[in-house]
């Protein structure tokens, strides 16, 4: 601990330290590329080659390369209105502006549970012209 530190310590002054600076600089800190399909926003590590996700992309005729990962704090930091269909997966979280929001539990209670697939697979066969998921 710095002299400085130990005397605004004293003082009763709390330091605060600055976790992402660029956005004080009124930087975006998270760029979506164009040829995104879909935007996974989920708190927990995902691991896109899930043979589960796999299936979920599959269905949606969307490619794994596609797919953009952030999380809840990045959320705040895209431009809105978000005009890609957005999966929640595990979380509370409504994306502003989005017309497409699908939600579904973590993907470890996903991969578990009947009924949480059976409610994704309604979100998705309900937009299902954005995936072309209907049978001819």
């Amino acid at each position: 601990m710095t002299r400085r530190d130990r005397l605004l310590e004293q003082m009763g002054i709390t330091q605060w330290m600055v976790r992402n600076p660029a956005v004080l600089r009124g930087e975006r800190g998270v760029r979506i590329p164009a040829s995104t399909k879909l935007i996974i926003i989920t708190d927990e590590n995902l691991d896109l080659n899930s043979q589960l996700l796999k299936d979920i992309f599959l269905s949606m005729r969307i490619a794994q390369d596609d797919v953009v990962c952030i999380n809840s704090e990045q959320l705040n930091l895209i431009p809105t209105p978000i005009t890609i269909p957005c999966w929640v997966l595990g979380g509370e979280t409504h994306p502003e502006g989005s017309k497409m929001t699908y939600f579904s539990p973590v993907l470890s209670e996903l991969m578990t549970s009947i009924s949480a697939k059976q409610a994704l697979w309604k979100q998705i066969y309900q937009y299902d012209e954005n995936f072309n998921t209907k049978a001819i």
